[in-house]
């Protein structure tokens, strides 16, 4: 026979061998563990309840029998041959293919048909495979070193127990069956649970102790901790017989108890305190979507995790104790491992998809479990930027030379990607200035935004502006997935020239009016230019109605620039003016392209209307700069004739004319908006206290949750119900953040920034309720409590905040009403004393220009009756504002009682018929009437102030107004001093600017000294009166400031040196002593100024206190929360000590 065929039989026999032997030893090992087994529990476990110790032996039984017939009979009666043995390794070599088989075939069957040397080629082929291959290591059965191993120790446990213990198992098993009743005696004794037990330090420990005589009305557990003596308690009766419960709490150190019940005392047991891991640190990776742009952020954080969707977080868990196992779970799902970095290090990660929470749960080496907290995750939306122009943040009115600094505030949550400032010079195309490079950020600690701040300069020369063009801005910012844009803005170039055309044009008014063309265009194209910036934010109807409203104010602006064409052209021709034409063909240039935008605004195209707008209104400012211009040659003297001086009278009525008709519409627009912002915010108000009210209700109720001591069910269900009106206060406080009304009274950078620090309040108040409703879904009543009650305390400040800047806009209307009639008052006073210093020989040119000025006057105090009024309705909407509104009304109507409107049409009258005494009666009863209204308003104006601070701050806006306001005259007099040093014209002569001194002022210092001051130091004794007048107005208003300033003692002490100051030099102001300028410095400037600097110094600790007392309820950064906390436990020894 072949050797190379015998070696390859024999090695498959030796392999066949071995897995017959792994067989014999894996099923030995089983039946002889198995039995072992059974052994163990027939002598070990005593049968308390026979049927179920009985099922137990029956089962383990079956299941040795059947491990004994799968894996010991079975395999041994299946017995492989040599030919499977050979495929079943070609199955796991395929390199083999049928080599072995084959060969293994040949040589069994034919070894006599073939060819010896081709069966020597096919043996040596398939030995030279087979070579590399162990068959016996192969076949046997995996874990064969194991199953011997294990056959071995169960056999030498075998034997011994059967040579060392084998009369104490069969004592053991025939108690079973001749003691019975006897084992069931045993088996019935009384049971305590939970016996010697491992538990968490600090855990509550439930003891049950159970007996099997159901009539046992009483037990009693005596425990004794490390060092201390036996107590004895009664254990409380449940509800099943023979059962009794108590509660061991706070187990700190290793306790010992035992229990009696009746007859029977328990084994002593001891409940052996450790401590469970707890989380010492938890930091968080946030890795931004890409579409945000933002950086990898890494932050120890407190748990609950703020992002936006999509963003991936990672979590890396530090315990106070080396772990076995550590655990997480996202919201309802199963718990799942997390990856252990070290023996005390974690590490998890997941998406934020939406809201939802996630539970750690650590394992230490003692089998404790840290209490599981559920920390919750909040899919924050990316919000908008938010844009503020800091500086100029208003119109202004440059020169072409000028450099105009441009200040851009952005607060962004996630990250700005572009900040560009778009500039338009006339009518031309848009240019971009990029200021993201340039940016600056700051980011405070726990914040949800970054501040970012730029700068530009614009260098107007470099521009090449001229005198009539205009330069319009505004800022874009853009973040990952939202633009937002400020307001447009406008810097109209004036002339160098201007102040001085104002000197020379005073009491004309013509290009005072002139300015209402340009004002009234620049509107609608912010209009319009604001109504595209919606577009895709509101509804079609209202972008339909806006369009169509725009379009209408429009044509009307249209048709009152054609009139006035038509009507300077007409003029020019009369009376051959030259340089009538380019102003005509300015103003035809500038009808032709609004009726251009018209037909856009008609078919709701606001961007393409604003082209021919700002060439309208490009020309509108030409118009108003040749008609300054003009002003200036015609108010030269000699050169010019009387015809022309009438002509640009009439032109400049004209203009007048035309411009009131529209500004009656915007002043009824304006009305009906501050109207709808007042409703607005009478509704935040009223919003905000409600929300208060509802969130003090939850704060109580969670402190009385948190005192008592309720079922867990029950806790339960009021919980969910309190989470469930928290989210809802949370939503509704949302919505009134959205809906929060704008602040358009104090300019738009004050206003701009109230209306940002309201928007940050609603978003700390929104947070802290988040917080209080995570609180609740821990089940947390106590900090659900406090947090909530942090949200209540911010709550009522945004109250008071809403109350204060409603109080401020009224405040701000019955100034400016105030103000309003105290220069009405002057200028009929002064009118009144031209009368009477003209006496009866006036001329027919003079009372005509006295008419016209007391029917502009006439015209003045009705529409600021008109506000009066509309203010009264405005207070009367607030009900914190009704002694006010009252107070109002009763004005209101005892000045309508006076008539004062109608008193000035008839001094009017009186004058057309030269009737002076009658006419200087009805002034006189005009300028009482107007300073009844100034004096009303001020008693109003001191009402409204409550606080300490509003009153301080009303006093000192008091006092800034009267020191400037005589700072104005006495620099004016000292003015007119060294320009006019030796010259004293007569009283209604003309001065040096070309007006006569008894003419109608058009500045507030209406009546001041213009001229006639003999030096710098003396006061001319013409103008002894008007000071004297001046003084004693100025004295009756700081009368007004007592009551404000009453409440502070260091003040009033201050108030009243000032006022004694003040009436003894009004005592010895009389005569004609001409030393009064340095007295009026000395005497009354000055002690004003230390006054007014006590004010503020005051006002300003209030508002610091103020501050403090908010800074008081921040919440401590997270960073800090350690040093803190480890300052007062210092603090808290040190006091022990």
């Amino acid at each position: 026979m072949n050797t190379n065929f015998q070696r390859l039989e024999s090695q498959l026999a030796l392999s066949l061998k071995a897995w017959k032997r792994s067989q014999w030893q894996r099923g030995l090992s089983l039946a002889l563990s198995g039995f072992l087994m059974l052994a163990a529990y027939v002598y070990l476990i005593e049968p308390a309840w026979p049927w179920l110790w009985w099922s137990g032996l029956v089962l383990g039984g079956s299941a040795w029998l059947y491990a004994m017939a799968k894996y010991l009979l079975v395999p041994l009666l299946r017995q492989p041959t040599l030919t499977q043995v050979a495929r079943y390794f070609e199955e796991h070599h395929p390199d083999l293919e049928d080599r072995l088989a084959t060969a293994l075939e040949v040589g069994q069957k034919e070894p006599d048909r073939l060819d010896p040397k081709m069966l020597e080629r096919l043996f040596r082929d398939a030995v030279q495979h087979t070579q590399q291959i162990d068959f016996a290591d192969q076949l046997r059965l995996q874990l064969a070193q194991l199953w011997r191993v294990v056959l071995y120790t169960a056999a030498a446990i075998l034997l011994i127990g059967v040579f060392g213990f084998s009369g104490l198992f069969r004592t053991r098993l025939a108690s079973y069956f001749t003691n019975r009743p006897a084992a069931l005696s045993v088996a019935k004794r009384l049971q305590v649970q939970p016996g010697n037990a491992h538990v968490a330090r600090g855990a509550n420990v439930e003891v049950l102790a159970e007996s099997p005589e159901v009539t046992a009305s009483e037990a009693t557990i005596y425990i004794a901790k490390t060092g201390a003596s036996w107590q004895s308690s009664n254990m409380s009766v449940t509800t099943q017989p023979g059962k009794f419960t108590h509660h061991i709490f706070e187990v700190r150190d290793t306790t010992r108890y035992y229990v009696r019940l009746g007859g029977e005392i328990s084994e002593i047991f001891a409940l052996v305190p450790l401590d469970a891991p707890d989380l010492k640190q938890l930091r968080v990776t946030y890795r931004y979507p890409k579409k945000i742009g933002l950086p990898e952020r890494q932050e120890e954080s407190s748990g609950d995790i703020y992002a936006p969707i999509g963003t991936d977080i990672d979590l890396e868990a530090i315990a106070t104790q080396a772990l076995t196992t550590a655990e997480w779970r996202l919201g309802e799902t199963e718990f799942q491992a997390m990856t252990l970095l070290a023996d005390t290090l974690a590490r998890a990660s997941f998406k934020v998809e939406k809201d939802s929470y996630y539970v750690l749960r650590l394992t230490n080496r003692d089998g404790l479990s840290n209490t599981p907290v559920e920390y919750y995750i909040h899919a924050t939306p990316d919000e908008a930027p938010q844009l503020t122009i800091v500086q100029p943040g208003r119109d202004l009115r440059p020169t072409m030379l000028e450099e105009v600094p441009i200040t851009i505030a952005v607060f962004e949550d996630y990250g700005l990607q572009e900040l560009t400032l778009v500039t338009s010079q006339n009518n031309g195309a848009e240019v971009r200035h990029d200021l993201l490079p340039a940016i600056t950020r700051n980011r405070p600690a726990n914040a949800n935004r970054t501040e970012y701040r730029s700068e530009k300069l614009l260098y107007l020369e470099e521009l090449g502006v001229q005198p009539g063009d205009f330069i319009s801005y505004f800022v874009e910012a853009r973040d990952a997935q939202q633009k937002a844009s400020s307001d447009l803005y406008f810097l109209e170039v004036r002339p160098f020239e201007e102040e001085f055309y104002r000197s020379l044009s005073q009491g004309g008014g013509g290009g005072e009016n002139a300015d209402g063309m340009s004002l009234s265009q620049k509107e609608i194209i912010t209009a319009t230019w604001k109504l595209e910036q919606s577009r895709g934010k509101i509804s079609p109807e209202e972008l339909q109605k806006s369009s169509a409203a725009i379009a209408e104010t429009q044509e009307s602006l249209r048709e009152s620039i054609k009139n006035m064409a038509d009507h300077a052209r007409m003029r020019g021709n009369f009376t051959s003016e030259g340089d009538a034409g380019n102003l005509v063909q300015y103003l035809e240039q500038a009808a032709d392209a609004m009726a251009e935008a018209v037909p856009f605004l008609e078919n709701v195209k606001p961007g393409a209307a604003l082209d021919p707008e700002r060439r309208a209104y490009h020309f509108l400012l030409q118009a108003e700069a040749e008609i300054r211009r003009r002003e200036l040659t015609q108010g030269g003297g000699g050169a010019s004739s009387f015809a022309q001086l009438q002509s640009q009278e009439d032109l400049a009525r004209l203009f007048k004319e035309e411009l009131d008709k529209l500004q009656s519409k915007y002043e009824t627009l304006q009305n009906n908006q501050q109207q709808q912002r007042e409703a607005q915010l009478n509704e935040a108000q009223e919003k905000v206290r409600e929300l208060a009210q509802r969130q003090e209700r939850l704060v109580d109720l969670n402190r009385q949750i948190a005192r008592e001591k309720q079922a867990p069910e029950e806790q339960r269900r009021q919980l969910e119900r309190l989470q469930r009106e928290q989210e809802q206060i949370q939503r509704e406080l949302q919505n009134l953040s959205r809906q929060m009304p704008p602040n358009n009274s104090a300019g738009s950078a004050a206003g701009s920034s109230q209306s940002q620090q309201l928007q940050e309040n609603l978003q700390e108040i929104a947070q802290d309720l988040q917080r209080a409703q995570d609180q609740l879904r821990r089940n947390n009543p106590a900090n659900a409590a406090a947090e909530g009650n942090r949200a209540l305390e911010r709550l009522q400040r945004l109250e008071e905040q809403l109350k204060q800047r409603q109080a401020s806009s009224l405040r701000e209307n019955l100034a400016g009403l105030h103000d309003e009639f105290n220069e009405l008052a002057g200028q009929q006073s002064q009118l009144q004393r031209e009368l009477e210093q003209a006496g009866n020989e006036t001329s027919a040119n003079e009372r005509q220009r006295w008419q016209q000025a007391q029917e502009e006057l006439r015209k003045q105090s009705t529409q600021a009756l008109e506000q009066l009024q509309q203010a009264q309705t405005g207070a009367s909407r607030n009900s914190e504002d009704q002694k006010t509104a009252r107070e109002l009304r009763k004005l209101a109507e005892e000045l309508e009682k006076r008539g004062i409107p109608q008193r000035m049409a008839q001094a009017g009258q009186a004058l057309e018929q030269n009737q002076i005494a009658r006419a200087q009666n009805e002034q006189a009863e005009a300028t009482q009437g107007l300073q009844r209204a100034a004096k009303g308003l001020q008693e109003s104006l001191t009402q409204l102030a409550e606080s300490s601070e509003e009153k301080l701050d009303m006093a000192l806006q008091e006092t800034q107004r009267l020191r400037q306001r005589l700072e104005e005259a006495w620099q004016q007099a000292q003015n007119s001093g060294q320009q006019n040093e030796g010259q004293q014209p007569a009283s209604g002569q003309p001065n040096a600017t070309g007006q006569s001194q008894s003419g109608t002022q058009a500045n507030p210092q209406q009546g001041a000294p213009q001229s006639g001051a003999p030096s710098q130091e003396k006061l001319h004794p013409d103008k002894i009166d008007w000071w004297n007048e001046r003084m004693w107005e100025n004295a009756k208003q700081l009368e007004n400031l007592r009551s404000l300033v009453e409440s502070d003692s260091l003040l009033e002490g201050e108030y009243n040196d000032m006022m004694a100051g003040y009436r003894g030099v009004l005592r010895s102001f009389r005569g004609g002593d001409p030393q009064r300028l340095t007295n009026i410095e000395n005497a009354l400037l000055d002690p004003l100024r230390r006054f007014e600097a006590e004010l503020a110094a005051r006002v300003a600790v209030l508002q610091q206190q103020e501050r403090l007392l908010n800074v008081r309820d921040e919440r401590v950064p997270p960073q800090y929360r350690e040093m803190v906390e480890a300052y007062f436990k210092k603090l808290a020894q040190s006091k022990k000590q």
